[in-house]
Order: C-alpha cells, then sequence, then structure tokens
C-alpha cells in the first residue's frame, strides 16, 4: 500500500510502457525478471514502474520470475495507431486514476482542475508531474486536457 492507496498507477509515460512489451515480443515474449535490467538500458528506478503500469492495464504478467508478454501486449505491438488506441481505451479505463478521470471527461475532454482534483484524491504528491504524464496516456486515448 502507497500512501493509502492500492496499486496507484506509476508515473511513466506510455512510450516507456509500449517500448518494453516492443522489447518483450523481440526477444520471443518472455524474460526472467532478474535478468530484465541488465538486458535493457534503462534507469534501474525506473524499470520496476514500467513493469507494474505494464501490470497493471495487463500488457504483462509474472509468472514464476518470468515477466510474460500477454495476448493483448502481443496485439499491441501488432495493431495500427487507430486500433492501439482503442485497445488501450479499453485497457486503462478500470484502473485509477483513469477510471475517474473518463467518467468525468465530457465530448473527451477534461479540465484541467478537475483532472489536479482526481490526481489528488488518488494519491499522487507531485501534482504537476502526475498531470504532464497522465495527459500523455489520455491523449493516446483521445482524451484532451483542457487549460482555461
Amino acid at each position: 500500500m502507497l500512501n493509502g492507496f492500492m496499486d496507484q498507477f506509476p508515473l511513466v509515460y506510455v512510450d516507456q510502457v509500449i517500448g518494453l512489451v516492443k522489447y518483450l515480443n523481440s526477444i520471443g515474449g518472455k524474460v526472467d525478471s532478474s535478468r530484465l535490467d541488465e538486458m535493457l538500458d534503462v534507469d534501474i528506478d525506473l524499470l520496476p514502474h514500467v513493469i507494474k503500469a505494464a501490470e497493471i492495464i495487463g500488457l504483462v504478467k509474472q509468472s514464476n520470475g518470468d515477466l510474460i508478454v500477454t495476448e493483448i501486449g502481443k496485439k499491441i505491438e501488432e495493431a495500427e495507431n487507430k486500433d492501439m488506441r482503442i485497445i488501450m481505451k479499453k485497457l486503462i479505463k478500470n484502473a485509477e486514476p483513469f477510471k475517474d478521470i473518463i467518467s468525468s471527461a465530457k465530448k473527451n475532454q477534461i479540465n484541467i482542475e478537475k483532472l489536479r482534483e482526481i490526481l489528488e484524491k488518488n494519491g499522487y504528491n507531485n501534482i504537476d508531474e502526475a498531470i504532464n504524464v497522465i495527459s500523455q496516456w489520455l491523449a493516446l486515448i483521445g482524451i484532451n486536457v483542457i487549460v482555461e
């Protein structure tokens, strides 16, 4: 439990998560989790957060010490841009803070102040960083953040 919040969505960019899935697919879709950090040229502190984000939305799973790309993770890599957006929206719509954001969005838009309120409610401490990262995920699924 983190700040009283279970499974808080990590503040990692969608490109980092998709990059992880693409890398795993390129090496057969499965890797010993303990070897992944030495195989990737990525910040050792960042990698667990990228993995957690990918797990929360169902792109990868851990089993017997291995990190494995799920069937939907394989589809993400093969999908065209439009299809990837549809798949990603289905995947993140039940994960917080996206569930609250999507339900609060009107006509595929959300006011930045409402977004700030949702992120605070979900336990994020660095709200500006959270807005920056979460806005990228929202852009991917077609929700615009409106600054008034």
